[in-house]
């Protein structure tokens, strides 16, 4: 799989579960908020259907082996890890690999966990914070050991990409110890934050070949467009595509105000679908209250409550 493709296949789905997790946690917690205080009431079908179904541990069991797969033949076979000569070849995609079997193991942990097998729940969080953890570590090194081989905005976007993977295994850590909702959003919203940079890092880094295949240059602008190759035989992924200016430190430091950017766009997405499940929990209790009320049920002080998840 190429650059660009990788990028975005894994943007999407660290996207989606960011989302994910925090329409499920917000609207358990409101869930249980309201049990806890005697207002028992059905979830709507659609999210009955995601708590019974593994749906979360499927996703990321196929997008793992569709990925490792795909890593490896396309756009050719790279399934050797040394040459005749003992040499460690394909290494940025035997690196992708190790990360996607990593999150297929929590893939696993996690399907199994919904089908409620006793004691699985228990290591979720582990197996989470463990697959997060093992791209963080791999990416660190990666990123440390070809430090001379990268151009200054090449290096400058990966490490911003480590830091969006950092504060989730930091997450993970405390969840096994709190269990607090900050926790937890603090998570989705690093998740989310990580499938986003992917996208700016596939857009800057590897953009598709459709772009202009000569480098343009301009009197007037500090920014160069330049064209890098991809050489089939030696497997080098290094920067192909189209890129900006790679040494340009002036276009380094308006990327690090872009990531800025996308921290505060992934504040308002995790915010307004917390604000938007809270909202739907409120009117589920509503109208749960006033069947009780119709039927002459005592509501005691029940109706305050609305407004406190």
């Amino acid at each position: 799989m190429e650059p660009f493709q990788s990028c975005i296949s894994a943007g999407v789905v660290f996207c989606l579960l960011g989302v994910f997790w925090i329409l499920q946690n917000s609207f358990n917690t409101a869930r249980q908020f309201y049990d806890n205080r005697g207002i028992v009431w059905t979830p709507p079908r659609l999210v009955r259907t995601f708590n019974k179904l593994p749906v979360e541990g499927v996703v990321i069991i196929l997008f793992t082996l569709c990925a490792f797969c795909t890593e490896q033949v396309y756009p050719n076979w790279k399934w050797k890890m040394f040459n005749e000569d003992s040499e460690l070849v394909n290494q940025s995609e035997w690196l992708h690999c190790t990360i996607y079997v990593a999150f297929l193991i929590y893939g696993i942990c996690k399907a199994l966990a919904t089908k409620s097998i006793q004691g699985v729940w228990y290591y979720v969080p582990l197996y989470r914070c463990f697959a997060f953890a093992i791209e963080a570590l791999l990416l660190i090194f990666q990123l440390v050991d070809s430090e001379d081989d990268r151009t200054y905005l090449d290096y400058r976007l990966h490490l911003l990409h480590v830091l969006t993977v950092v504060p989730v295994v930091l997450t993970g850590m405390m969840e096994g110890w709190w269990d607090d909702p900050l926790l937890v959003r603090l998570r989705c919203f690093s998740t989310f934050l990580q499938g986003t940079w992917l996208f700016q890092m596939a857009f800057t880094l590897y953009q598709p070949e459709t772009a202009p295949k000569q480098p343009v240059a301009s009197e007037t602008s500090d920014f160069v467009v330049v064209q890098y190759t991809f050489d089939v035989n030696n497997n080098n992924y290094s920067t192909p595509g189209v890129t900006r200016d790679g040494d340009n430190q002036g276009m380094a430091n308006f990327y690090s105000m872009v990531f800025a950017w996308h921290c505060i766009v992934s504040v308002i997405v995790i915010t307004f679908c917390h604000a938007m499940m809270r909202a739907v929990a409120v009117c589920i209790y509503r109208r749960v209250l006033h069947q009780k009320v119709t039927k002459g049920e005592d509501i005691g002080m029940l109706s305050p409550i609305a407004n406190e998840v």
